[in-house]
C-alpha cells in the first residue's frame, strides 16, 4: 500500500496511508469519505409548460433507485382548476395517486385527467379529484409528500409555495415557465446529464425547448431545431438521443426536414385494414420528390426486427379489430359504440413519441354498423388520423382491384396526413373540388390521383369523371395515370396554377396549369373548345367565385409540438392554425371526409374486377 509523509501542526512528519490521507484531506475540505446515502425516494424529473384550462398538465417522475416503487405510496399536491368552469387556484390541493409502478432508473408521467378516453398505460398515469385536475400556468408548484412528509419538491415564478416538511427547498424558485396559448413542448428538468441532481434548489432545474415526457431528459438547454421539422438538432446526430429515442439509427439527419408517422393496423379478413407496402411507398416517393425523409412505422409488418427499410422501427402494432372508430377524446361525444382511436394509443403508442411522431390507425369503420363510409378523419395540424376503408369491398385478387386498393390506401393516408400537417381540402381554405387545386387534398385527386401531364388534354378528367362526363365512368380504363395502374400518381401541390374566375371561364386556359398543342378544359361539356367566356359554378358550391390553388409544400407545418402558428416553422402560415397540444390530444379542428359515391364506387368495382 502507498505511503505518504505530512507535516503534523507540531512540526514533524507523520507517515500516512493512502485512505487515511484522502479522509485528512476530506475533512480539512469539510468533507467525509463515508459516501453520500443512496436515494430512496421518488423525484420530481420535470414539469411542463401549461396554459389552456382544459390541458393536460403533467410532471414525469424518476425512480433513482435499484427498486420499482409504487407510485400510489405518494401523495400529489399541486394547483388545480375545474376544466368546465375554469375556476382554480395555484393553492396546492392534494390528490391521490393511482396504482402504478415506477420501474428502478426509470421514468413515470402524472398527468391531469382532462378526458376520460386517455387511459393509463405503463409509462403514464391520470389524476382527477371529483371536478378538479391538477393545474399551474406560469407559476405554480408540484409536491410529493409519502406518509405525510415531504418527498421531492419545486416551485416555479412567482409561486409562494413551500414543502410540507421543513428543509425540502432553498432559496429563490426556479424561474416561471414560458406559458403561453404558443408555447408547447417546453419544461423545465433535472438533466440526466446531471444526474437527475437533488440539492432541493432552483440549481437542479434547467429549462429546455423539448419536453421529453417518459424518458431520460437528454435534450440540454438553448437546442434549437434548424431544420424546422419539430425534431431537435442534437437528435439528429450519432449517439444521441431524444428523451431515449435514438431517432438517428430510425433515419434522422441534420440538415434535412424528417417526419414519423406510427402505423397501427386492425386484424381482421378485410384486405383493406393492412397497409400495404406499396402504398407506403409511394407516400415516402412523394415526400422524397422534396427533400423530406418520411419516416413511418409499421413495426414487424414487413420487418421482423428494426429495419427502417421495412418500416420497422419498433412500433407499429396489428391491433383488434372494431367494427366502430372514432377520434373522440371524451365519452361525451362518443358516437353511437364506436371505440376512441385513444382507446388504441394509450395502450400501444410509446409516449415518448408524443411530440414527435403522428399516430395514424389503419381502422374498419367509422359507421356505428360498421358499414362502408367516411374514408377518414384527422386533426387538423395534430398528429392523430384514422384510415376507415373497411367494407369497400376492394377485389385485390385482379391486377386492376389490387393496384385500386394500394392506390386507394396511399391516396387516403397522405390526404388524411396532410390535414395533420395544416392542409385543407381547399389547401388553405375548405373549398373542395377546386379543378385547379392540383393536390390530393381535393376530392378530385384523394381517390383517383393526378394526371402527371396536367397541360394536356388529360389534365380535367378527373373533374370530367366527377361529374359523369365523357364515358368516365370507368376510371380503370380511360384516365391517365389510373387507380387501377401501377402509374398511379399523388403530391401535394405547387401552387402554380393560375386562378379560375368561375364568371369568366376561359376553356382554352385548361386548367390553370398551361395548354399544349390542342388542349382545353370542356367546362360546358359540349365536346368542342368554346371561344369566349363562360359563367359556371365549376366546383357546385352554390356560389360562382374564384378559385385559387395553393402552395401545399411551401406551406406544411411540420413542427406540431412547438408552437400553434407557424412562427417557429420558419415560414409564417397563410392563416392561424388551432391551438394543439400532443399531450393533451386536444385539437382545434377535426375534419371527417365524405364518402366516395356509391354510384362512381360501384364503377370502380366493376372495373377493377375484370
Amino acid at each position: 500500500m502507498s505511503r505518504f509523509e505530512v507535516r503534523a501542526p507540531h512540526g514533524g512528519l507523520r507517515t500516512l496511508s493512502a485512505p487515511l490521507l484522502l479522509s485528512v484531506l476530506l475533512s480539512a475540505c469539510g468533507g467525509s469519505s463515508t459516501p453520500a446515502p443512496a436515494p430512496t425516494e421518488l423525484r420530481i424529473s420535470e414539469v411542463a409548460t401549461n396554459y389552456f384550462k382544459d390541458g393536460v398538465a403533467w410532471f414525469e417522475v424518476y425512480n433513482p433507485t435499484a427498486e420499482a416503487i409504487a407510485l400510489s405510496d405518494y401523495t400529489l399536491r399541486s394547483g388545480w382548476i375545474d376544466p368546465v368552469t375554469g375556476k382554480g387556484q395555484n393553492t396546492p390541493m392534494s390528490f391521490e395517486l393511482p396504482a402504478a409502478s415506477v420501474p428502478a432508473k426509470g421514468y413515470l408521467v402524472v398527468a391531469a385527467g382532462v378526458y376520460d378516453q386517455l387511459a393509463n398505460n405503463l409509462q403514464m398515469v391520470y389524476v382527477r379529484k371529483d371536478a378538479t385536475v391538477p393545474f399551474w400556468n406560469a407559476s405554480g408548484s408540484v409536491e410529493l409528500l409519502k406518509n405525510g412528509q415531504t418527498a421531492d419538491f419545486v416551485r416555479f415564478g412567482d409561486s409562494p409555495a413551500t414543502p410540507t416538511t421543513t428543509g425540502h427547498w432553498n432559496g429563490a424558485a426556479v424561474p416561471a415557465l414560458p406559458s403561453g396559448p404558443d408555447e408547447h413542448g417546453k419544461s423545465i428538468v433535472r438533466l440526466a446529464a446531471n444526474g437527475v441532481a437533488d440539492t432541493n434548489s432552483a440549481a437542479d432545474w434547467t429549462l429546455v425547448n423539448f419536453s421529453t415526457p417518459a424518458g431520460p431528459n437528454d435534450i440540454a438547454a438553448g437546442v434549437v431545431d434548424s431544420d424546422h421539422d419539430g425534431v431537435p438538432d442534437s437528435a439528429k446526430t450519432a449517439g444521441h438521443t431524444y428523451g431515449g429515442l435514438d431517432l438517428y439509427a430510425m433515419g434522422a439527419r441534420p440538415g434535412r426536414r424528417d417526419l414519423f408517422i406510427e402505423i397501427d393496423h386492425m386484424d381482421g379478413p378485410d384486405p383493406a385494414l393492412t397497409p400495404r407496402r406499396e402504398a407506403l411507398e409511394k407516400m415516402v416517393a412523394a415526400f422524397d420528390r422534396q427533400g423530406i425523409a418520411l419516416h413511418l412505422d409499421t413495426g414487424p409488418l414487413y420487418g421482423a426486427s428494426f429495419d427502417p427499410q421495412n418500416f420497422n422501427l419498433g412500433g407499429g402494432n396489428a391491433v383488434p379489430f372494431a367494427k366502430c372508430t372514432e377520434l373522440f377524446l371524451s365519452s361525451v361525444d362518443r358516437t353511437d359504440d364506436c371505440l376512441s382511436l385513444y382507446t388504441y394509443k394509450s395502450v400501444n403508442f410509446d409516449v415518448r413519441r408524443k411530440l414527435v411522431f403522428h399516430y395514424a390507425l389503419f381502422a374498419s369503420s367509422r359507421n356505428a354498423d360498421g358499414s362502408a363510409g367516411s374514408s377518414g378523419v384527422a386533426k387538423v395540424f395534430g398528429n392523430d388520423l384514422i384510415i376507415s376503408l373497411g367494407n369497400y369491398n376492394f377485389t385485390p385478387d385482379t391486377p386492376a382491384g389490387l393496384n385500386w386498393m394500394i392506390n386507394v390506401q396511399a391516396g387516403t393516408l397522405m390526404h388524411e396526413f396532410g390535414h395533420n400537417l395544416g392542409l385543407q381540402h381547399g389547401g388553405e381554405d375548405d373549398i373542395n373540388n377546386k379543378p385547379n387545386y392540383y393536390s390530393v387534398m381535393n376530392y378530385l385527386h384523394q381517390w383517383f390521383g393526378l394526371s402527371r401531364t396536367p397541360d394536356t388534354i388529360n389534365a380535367a378528367e378527373r373533374y370530367y369523371m366527377e361529374r359523369g362526363w365523357k364515358g368516365r365512368t370507368a376510371p380503370c380504363t380511360i384516365i391517365e395515370n389510373s387507380p387501377c395502374g401501377d402509374d398511379f400518381y399523388m403530391d401535394y401541390s405547387d401552387g402554380s396554377s393560375a386562378p379560375l374566375d368561375e364568371n369568366q371561364l376561359s376553356e382554352a386556359a385548361n386548367i390553370g396549369r398551361g395548354a399544349v398543342d390542342g388542349a382545353y378544359a370542356d367546362w360546358d361539356d359540349n365536346g368542342a373548345l368554346t371561344p369566349g367566356l363562360l359563367s359556371i359554378d365549376l366546383n357546385r358550391d352554390g356560389e360562382k367565385t374564384v378559385l385559387t390553388d395553393h402552395n401545399d409544400w411551401a406551406n406544411l407545418k411540420l413542427p406540431f409540438a412547438r408552437t400553434f402558428y407557424g412562427s417557429i416553422s420558419g415560414r409564417p402560415l397563410a392563416r392561424q392554425m388551432p391551438q394543439f397540444d400532443p399531450m393533451s390530444e386536444r385539437a382545434g379542428q377535426i375534419v371527417s371526409e365524405a364518402p366516395l359515391p356509391e354510384a362512381l364506387r360501384a364503377e370502380l368495382l366493376k372495373a377493377a374486377a375484370r
